[in-house]
């Protein structure tokens, strides 16, 4: 398996770093680090320059896109250090170009995208990073998983079983990908306040992970509103990750109001599988 790790601004980048390792420890697999420097950015400064400033315009873009190369290699510098620390094979990788297609590109070779959370959703819906996620789970045909801010290591996993092709895809990427197979709690929870129609949702999961031959998994049944019912238990039981499959039936704009997927980014508290 080859999980992608953009490269993003902040400090969150490390705890994306840190997951995808985790990830990559449990399997022996490879990371590969990808940094894009956005030559659209860079062609706005030239473009914004008034009559007689176009030299000092070029002259700040160069500047630019020194300064982001430069830190682009740093970043992938320490990454790669801290992964060869670990015992983790990694591979750094700057582009230059437009970002969405760069990485729509670079995931037709990979199996899992790892990304920081904190970097790519933000409240005000507006973040182009966000959407970019988000097409790369709809364009990219990989699964994406976003760590929380601060890292926490996975020794939880629930997954959430809303049943229908959303969750089977989501559960099969999962057991595909052999993610949590051992050394985790794996919970299977639907929640319905009618017991027999949460049992039949987790009907279809309960045989995914057989097929894989994942160790014993637990169960779970609950009452109440998705959202609520959802957030609370996951806080109740700690759990580490949630395994969901895409993010509910709206787009992006109604994303953080109206679905499950949009609540647990809007808490930033655990990790999650996303899967289109």
């Amino acid at each position: 398996m080859k999980i992608l790790l953009p490269v993003t601004i902040g400090p969150s980048f490390r705890d994306a770093l840190s997951l995808a390792m985790e990830v990559a420890k449990a399997g022996r697999e490879k990371i590969r680090i990808l940094s894009v420097i956005d030559r659209g950015e860079i062609r706005r400064i030239e473009e914004g320059a008034g009559p007689g400033a176009i030299h000092l315009a070029q002259r700040a873009a160069e500047e630019m896109e020194k300064r982001m190369m430069e830190e682009a290699a740093e970043t992938i510098r320490e990454a790669s250090l801290h992964c060869g620390q670990a015992g983790v094979t990694v591979k750094g990788e700057i582009r230059e170009g437009e970002p969405e297609e760069e990485l729509l590109a670079a995931a037709g070779g990979c199996d899992l995208l790892v990304a920081a959370a904190a970097s790519h959703f933000d409240p005000g819906l507006e973040d182009k990073p966000g959407r970019l996620v988000l097409s790369m789970m709809r364009d990219g045909g990989i699964p994406v998983l976003l760590a929380c801010t601060p890292y926490r290591p996975v020794r939880t996993v629930v997954v959430g079983c809303g049943g229908g092709s959303r969750t089977e895809r989501a559960v099969g990427a999962m057991t595909r990908l052999s993610l949590w197979k051992a050394g985790c709690r794996v919970i299977l929870l639907a929640v319905d306040d009618t017991p027999e129609k949460g049992e039949a949702r987790l009907s279809a999961p309960r045989r995914i992970l057989a097929d894989a031959e994942y160790p014993p998994w637990e169960e779970r049944v609950i009452p109440g509103l998705a959202q609520e019912a959802v957030s609370e238990f996951c806080e109740a039981e700690k759990a580490d990750a949630v395994v969901l499959g895409g993010w509910g039936e709206h787009w992006w704009d109604n994303l953080l109001g109206r679905s499950i997927t949009g609540r647990l980014i809007e808490e930033g508290r655990r990790h999650l599988f996303l899967y289109m």
